[in-house]
């Protein structure tokens, strides 16, 4: 909607006219004597680059802004065509420079080479401005408004002025406009610097020029001076008599409605345009810190203070109450008008009537008042100071019609005293006679050569900016390039992790069934061959669910946040559970699954077993599915080759071998060697890319050798320090040792129970866990029953699932806390059953009030363990 505005033909008009008239007033803070042209006048150099930019038939917005400006200057010209005049020579001469750039140069291709640079300079600067001081100094001429004898003169400054104003601001304004101001900031020492040493030099001219009329500025500098502040104290008296004449109006009438107020209000802010605000504010003794703005004129630009209650601000709340204490005019000092005009200073003015009780406001910007005062002087070289020193100690400065930060060094000064109410200003009035025009021939020489200088300055600016311009776009696109790419692979890495963690937590479920079922399945009877299987199972089981909780780790492998468990490892006895867990499978495909463990191996490493597990059970996988007859070979020795690490570890199949030119895509994500392969073997192609990457983080490395339909042999080497022998059999750790049952089990306290889960099977599950206990159990199928059951019956223990539609676990416990807490019941001991195993899961299910954290799959003696400390506990407390 706002860029749509911007094109509007008609909204770009009015911001070209702004934009002139903006720049022409603080162009004119550097007129010359008697004020018709300016040493350096930037709207000439924006009002070329915006036609440039928007188009040539813009060219009312340079119109308009042209003859506000000179019309404003002079004042003293009775005659409007003057001005209007002058406007258009200055229009006219801005379309021809810009239709000569768009001719010649065909704009708006950049100019990159040095003859590009000369003739758009020349261009926008001297041509334009030649056209521009002939049609205005000629006016001024005819109109008798400069003599024959000043017209050379004057149409030196013109020409100076609006040619430097072309040369600086005409290549700014195109550069700050476009995306390539990013790369000219970018070069502050050689593009920056120029800039400021042209403009150091138009300075330097102005206070040339300005010394020779030093002593007839001495000899009128009393004269304006008293002048000014007669003007001044004439303004002031004023609007003191506007509030005497508001105070009469209501004196005079029963009571005022607000158009009565406002008529009269409106006659008398008419005359006096530096009055922000009337209002009238109703004093109730009823309510005496209640001082709300009753009435307000002009309203439209005071709307948003009607019904302001002043009473709540303790400065404002202070003057008010002493306005109707004293009786007599109250004028406060300067401060901030926040609830009238951001960022505007001003005064208050109030007086207190009788019937019916109140206080007339009057606000008085001091910006008006600075407007008012450099209209009076209309000379830079004059400065007004305005300071209350009402308190002697504490002068406080009001006005100060110097802008710019320009430098003052005031050679005549003047002061005098003012008394506006209880309050007392000092009005000083200073002038800089360094600020005079110096000798015409000087004058002359100086401004010409000046003119020559930032030529020459800006024709090497422009020329160096571009060039940066060039390289920096180059570097930029292929930056934008990389960063987008990046952009891409992060969202694709925040989807896979996504997809993973979700498949963690889907196959976690069903897991806590199989692997619980398991051991229920184990305590039944049995024979031997069964119990076998039984084992097996449960060992696959639990591999399984480690193999899952590593394909949830990629996600923290990839971001590099995985870390490794450094514990003790057997290491022949974990080779040997691996391959136990496959010899059924073998057995099955009437596959030969061999062990070779060197006997130098046989020792308790430092390491992490379940990363080990991981990667030699993705490995003895692999061969299992890829082998169809023959055998498996798995062997771990000390490393004798050039890989890294002291173990290696082979594990050989004569399976259907893998492609040479497959093998380099093995370890890469979501990979297989041929896409038949998933179709007839299954898997998800992230085994081989988990052991690279869990190899290299144990500092091991990982390779492969294979040939086509004769087999394949991976090796993979670890670092695992060596921490002492293996126990000869028969002999126990002091770990060992602490384990075994010293004697029986104390007896447990009935609990009641309830079983929180969406699955039937999980429900099922932990009730068969509990079958033999003294436990009363119920159940709910979602939050709410639970909910509903917890409100009715208090329950000792409660389990509860976290993931469940209707109203989920962490949704309930809190339910469940604040209900209990309402009702000053005793808590219940809720304990969180989920299958996410994140950290952030833990953390949020005890922070919504678990007493504990249990992750699915839930063993029956882990359980059990838990059930049987919350008994004793609660038996001891009883």
């Amino acid at each position: 909607m706002f860029q749509r505005l911007l094109k509007n033909w008609a909204v770009q008009i009015f911001l070209i006219f702004v934009l002139y008239y903006l720049t022409g007033r603080l162009g004119l803070l550097l007129a010359l004597p008697p004020g018709y042209a300016s040493l350096v006048w930037p709207p000439f150099g924006i009002s070329i680059a915006a036609l440039l930019l928007l188009g040539i038939n813009r060219w009312p917005g340079v119109l308009i802004g042209a003859f506000l400006v000179n019309a404003r200057h002079m004042e003293s010209i009775s005659n409007l065509l003057l001005p209007l005049g002058i406007s258009m020579g200055n229009t006219i001469s801005v379309i021809v420079a810009a239709l000569l750039i768009r001719r010649f140069l065909h704009f708006p291709k950049r100019f990159y080479l040095e003859r590009e640079v000369i003739l758009f300079l020349f261009l926008a600067g001297p041509v334009a401005a030649l056209l521009s001081a002939s049609a205005g100094v000629g006016l001024l001429y005819l109109n008798d408004v400069v003599s024959q004898k000043n017209a050379s003169m004057n149409w030196i400054y013109w020409f100076v002025g609006d040619a430097i104003g072309g040369l600086i601001f005409a290549p700014l304004a195109l550069m700050f406009s476009t995306q390539s101001r990013r790369y000219w900031l970018k070069s502050v020492t050689k593009v920056l610097v120029p800039v400021c040493v042209a403009f150091a030099l138009i300075l330097s001219a102005s206070q040339y020029l300005t010394l020779s009329e030093q002593e007839k500025q001495s000899a009128e500098f009393t004269r304006k001076a008293e002048f000014t502040f007669n003007v001044l104290e004439k303004d002031f008296n004023g609007n003191i008599d506007m509030l005497e004449s508001l105070k009469s109006f209501f004196d005079s009438s029963t009571s005022v409605t607000r158009q009565e107020f406002r008529d009269f209000s409106s006659t008398l802010h008419s005359r006096r345009p530096e009055v922000q605000a009337l209002a009238w504010i109703p004093y109730n003794q009823d309510k005496p810190e209640t001082l709300r703005i009753e009435y307000i004129e002009p309203l439209p630009t005071n709307s948003q203070v009607l019904g302001t209650d002043f009473g709540t601000h303790p400065d404002r709340q202070a003057l008010l109450k002493k306005a109707l204490e004293k009786r007599r005019l109250i004028t406060s000092g300067p401060m901030n008008l926040r609830e009238f005009y951001p960022q505007a200073r001003g005064i208050f003015l109030l007086l207190a009537i009788g019937r019916p009780e109140g206080v007339l406001l009057e606000v008085l910007r001091l910006d008006g008042i600075l407007r008012d005062l450099t209209g009076v002087l209309n000379d830079p070289s004059y400065r007004v100071l305005i300071e209350d020193v009402t308190q002697t100690s504490n002068r406080e400065l009001m006005v100060d019609t110097l802008s710019g930060g320009r430098d003052f060094h005031a050679d005549f000064r003047w002061s005098s005293h003012l008394e506006i109410g209880d309050r007392l200003w000092e009005v000083t009035i200073q002038q800089d006679t360094s600020l005079r025009q110096g000798s015409a021939f000087n004058t002359a020489v100086f401004l010409l050569t000046s003119l020559v200088f930032v030529f020459l300055i800006c024709t090497l600016l422009l020329t160096i900016a571009n060039r940066i311009i060039t390289v920096e776009e180059i570097v930029d696109e292929k930056t934008q390039h990389l960063i987008d790419l990046n952009v891409q692979l992060k969202k694709a890495s925040e989807t896979k992790s996504e997809f993973l963690a979700n498949m963690s937590h889907e196959i976690r479920t069903p897991l806590n069934v199989i692997v619980g079922m398991s051991d229920l399945l184990e305590e039944s009877p049995l024979n031997e061959d069964q119990k076998h299987y039984v084992d097996i199972s449960k060992k696959a089981g639990h591999n399984l669910l480690s193999i899952i909780n590593d394909i949830l780790d990629i996600s923290k492998i990839e971001a590099g946040l995985l870390t490794l468990e450094k514990t003790e490892v057997d290491l022949h006895s974990l080779v040997n559970d691996i391959t136990e867990m496959f010899e059924l499978k073998a057995r099955e495909k009437n596959l030969e699954l061999s062990v070779y463990l060197s006997e130098d191996t046989h020792s308790i490493f430092m390491g992490d077993p379940t990363r080990i597990r991981q990667v030699l059970s993705n490995l003895i996988s692999n061969s299992l599915k890829f082998t169809t007859d023959g055998s498996i070979r798995v062997e771990v020795m000390k490393n004798q080759t050039e890989m890294e690490g002291n173990l290696i570890f082979h594990v050989s199949d004569t399976g259907i071998g893998i492609p040479r030119d497959k093998i380099p895509q093995l370890f890469q994500p979501f990979t297989q060697a041929d896409s038949t392969i998933t179709r007839k073997f299954g898997g998800t192609g992230l085994g081989l890319s988990i052991s690279k990457r869990l190899v290299k983080m144990m500092n091991g490395d990982i390779t492969v050798e294979s040939e086509l339909h004769r087999g394949s042999r991976f090796s993979f080497s670890l670092n695992l320090p060596w921490l002492r022998d293996v126990p000869a059999e028969g002999e126990h750790t002091a770990e060992e040792i602490s384990q075994v049952p010293t004697g029986p089990a104390a007896e447990q306290e009935p609990l009641s129970i309830l079983i929180v889960d969406d699955t039937e099977d999980n429900r099922l599950l932990i009730k068969a866990y509990l079958k033999n206990t003294p436990h009363q159990i119920s159940e709910a199928c979602n939050g709410r029953q639970a909910l509903e059951l917890a409100q009715k019956q208090r329950f000792d223990l409660i389990l509860m699932d976290m993931q469940m539609p209707v109203m989920d676990g962490f949704t309930a416990t809190q339910k469940i806390r604040k209900w209990e807490q309402d009702h000053q019941r005793p808590a219940s001991t809720i304990w969180a059953l989920t299958a996410f195993a994140l950290k952030n899961e833990i953390d949020r299910s005890l922070s919504v009030g678990c007493n504990l954290h249990l992750i699915k799959p839930l063993r029956k003696a882990d359980l059990l363990n838990h059930i049987q400390k919350l008994s004793e506990e609660r038996h001891q407390h009883r």
